[in-house]
């Protein structure tokens, strides 16, 4: 059954930006599925007591995180098969299997045989700067873009054995929202954990509200998007930031996820409540 398809760089991200969308879609009955284009095994590593010893299997442990996380959504997974990138200018960003570095109609290939397999009805990927910046999620801004075109490109990426072409009807981009950031970074100032500069500093960020064409409520999803945040062990510590504001509040500042559309085939209202708003 056709649904959702969300592309993410690393395991985590899917949690972090869409967590309640994933389990909100998957509670009402839509196929939900996350591809991670890499495998996350760069960065740091908390929870445990010696890191180092836990180097060499990392790769290994973030999917059996994901895996879990996936579990506590109630989403399908895949993983696109790359090296996670690191950061611009280190050792990882070069090397010759990370993301970053990937053959561009190869990458664009694999997430193009993924769109057809799954023919989901909203797509939903980052924007032209990935976020915040990290090679990796704007690698997955560009692979995202252009796989969702050339899902329908037979000249380029014919079709393989039983496929048929597919272009979603909705692609999306992930937002947080200005009016979110601010009230995260008064919650933090309230409580003392930044200065009165970082918080005015803070709510300047993310995207205008304006921009924004869609809110999906995930008031009754947020305590599984946080489970599952919580389930990404090794990359999450216990006093992250989203975890410092105090739990009565997380409703309030946390409970809806914003979107951007960019591309639909259906007439739509602005703002949006729902994805699937039009193809339903």
């Amino acid at each position: 059954m056709p649904g959702l398809l969300a592309f993410h760089a690393h395991p985590d991200d899917e949690a972090t930006s869409t967590g309640g969308t994933l389990a909100h879609y998957s509670d009402a009955g839509e196929q939900v599925v996350v591809i991670t284009a890499t495998d996350g095994a760069v960065g740091e590593i908390h929870n445990y007591d010696d890191p180092e010893e836990l180097q060499p299997r990392l790769a290994e442990l973030r999917a059996e995180e994901m895996a879990k996380a996936a579990s506590i959504l109630g989403v399908e997974h895949e993983f696109l098969g790359y090296r996670d990138s690191g950061m611009m200018g280190t050792d990882d960003n070069n090397h010759p299997d990370s993301f970053w570095r990937a053959d561009f109609m190869e990458a664009t290939g694999r997430l193009v045989r993924l769109i057809r397999k799954y023919r989901p009805e909203v797509m939903v990927i980052y924007d032209p700067f990935g976020g915040y910046g990290h090679p990796d999620h704007i690698q997955v801004h560009r692979i995202g873009l252009a796989a969702f075109y050339a899902a329908s490109d037979l000249a380029r990426f014919p079709l393989v054995d039983d496929e048929k072409e597919w272009t979603p009807p909705k692609l999306y981009w992930t937002a947080w929202a200005r009016s979110r950031m601010a009230a995260f970074a008064e919650a933090r100032h309230e409580a003392g954990l930044i200065s009165a500069e970082d918080r005015d500093r803070m709510s300047t960020g993310g995207t205008a509200d304006e921009y924004i064409h869609a809110w999906v409520d995930i008031r009754s999803q947020l305590d599984r998007k946080f489970d599952a945040l919580r389930a990404h062990r090794t990359q999450i510590p216990a006093d992250w930031w989203l975890f410092q504001v105090p739990e009565e509040l997380r409703p309030e500042i946390f409970g809806r996820e914003s979107f951007i559309r960019v591309f639909s085939r259906v007439e739509v209202p602005t703002p949006e409540d729902d994805l699937f708003a039009g193809l339903r």
